[in-house]
């Protein structure tokens, strides 16, 4: 049987005997359903900001002597409002990610993760096309 390609960019090839990503060789033949996933953004950096920042607020607003250095009223007001700023930006700026998610006889594997949904989904639609073509 003659090797079909299905799609093929980016270093990522889909045929009805194989699927590669990058240096990963998938045998078709051993994939038994594909999915799509979606890796949630880790937020930990983001949410450590806007404590710091709501900490830092309210020391200020408490009038705590946190530090005897600050001898200037409103310092830690600004730094908690930019450290809140800071926090909020980067909630922002996390984006889920897409992947493609393999059942196979080993288990299922994140086979390729990407930031951009539809690549995944031109990826899935390959992978479905081959799938259906082994018979």
């Amino acid at each position: 049987m003659e090797e079909t390609v299905f799609f093929n960019f980016n270093g990522i090839i889909v045929s009805n005997s194989r699927f590669i990503v990058r240096s990963q060789t998938y045998a078709m033949q051993s994939v038994t359903s594909v999915k799509p996933g979606v890796v949630k953004p880790s937020r930990v950096v983001a949410s450590a900001f806007i404590l710091i920042g709501v900490l830092l607020l309210a020391a200020e607003l408490l009038d705590l002597e946190l530090l005897t250095l600050l001898d200037h009223k409103g310092v830690l007001l600004v730094a908690g409002a930019v450290a809140i700023l800071i926090g909020l930006i980067a909630w922002y700026l996390e984006k889920p990610r897409y992947s493609v998610i393999l059942h196979t006889s080993a288990g299922e594997h994140h086979a390729l993760v990407s930031d951009n949904k539809q690549d995944i989904e031109h990826v899935l639609q390959a992978l479905n096309q081959a799938i259906v073509s082994r018979g």
